[in-house]
């Protein structure tokens, strides 16, 4: 059993060593999507603590962050995009109540809601590829496009 925990300890700490160096290491969306569901989970602060134990006594954590570290980041690193990262939500709000929602969707665009304090509402979808950059509405009509420039 000492032998298990002290090899543990040298692939944790090889593995975090590997990680603070090198700069390319990924979203750890499995992992991050687990510790935000985790805090979500209850409103309680205990409950959470004890479904916290649960899971890191099944090893689910550290499952779910050597999946990240071997699989899901390899594939972002090579592919440019982590095939958990689909769903990422992003909602932010101003002083003035204008809201903007965004969802990252599988196909790599970007669907967008904007919501005006007064009650106005538009949805759009981002889409980029190689030379352009699109803004579209929901129907799939072209509002707007660009051609991106190219690195010098």
């Amino acid at each position: 059993m000492k032998k298990i925990l002290i090899s543990m300890l040298v692939a944790c700490t090889l593995t975090v060593s590997t990680i603070s160096t090198t700069g390319c290491f990924g979203k750890f969306a499995a992992f991050n999507g687990l510790r935000e569901w985790n805090a979500k989970f209850s409103k309680n602060k205990f409950v959470n603590w004890l479904v916290f134990l649960v899971l890191s006594i099944v090893q689910v954590y550290e499952i779910l962050f050597v999946a990240d570290v071997l699989i899901l980041n390899s594939l972002e690193f090579w592919t440019g995009s982590n095939p958990l990262a689909a769903g990422d939500t992003y909602r932010e709000t101003d002083a003035n109540g204008n809201s903007v929602t965004a969802v990252k969707m599988e196909d790599g665009s970007l669907y967008m809601r904007l919501d005006a304090a007064t009650g106005e509402k538009q949805e759009l979808v981002l889409q980029k590829d190689e030379e352009v950059i699109r803004i579209l509405d929901v129907k799939g009509k072209v509002l707007k496009e660009a051609a991106l420039a190219e690195a010098e």
